[in-house]
């Protein structure tokens, strides 16, 4: 299951049943080892104001088939 979570300043996917929590390390969908800080969680008072990492976006659609957003197509 994708999900989006916010990260070291992007707002990043990754493939995963859970969201990592404050100080866990995960591997985006861009490829980027990325750590979550507490600030990144809206339920631990943080805010959701990062832009969304191009690369992360764009490998999802991938993952889902979809065309990228050049019109071409995905490698399989």
């Amino acid at each position: 299951m994708f999900r989006w979570q916010q990260a070291e300043g992007k707002r990043h996917a990754l493939d995963g049943p859970f969201a990592p929590r404050p100080g866990e390390t995960f591997t985006a969908l861009c490829g980027a080892e990325v750590t979550v800080a507490r600030r990144d969680v809206p339920q631990l008072g943080g805010h959701w104001f990062d832009p969304t990492c191009a690369e992360c976006a764009e490998e999802w659609l991938c993952r889902e088939g979809r065309v990228r957003s050049d019109g071409a197509r995905c490698p399989a």
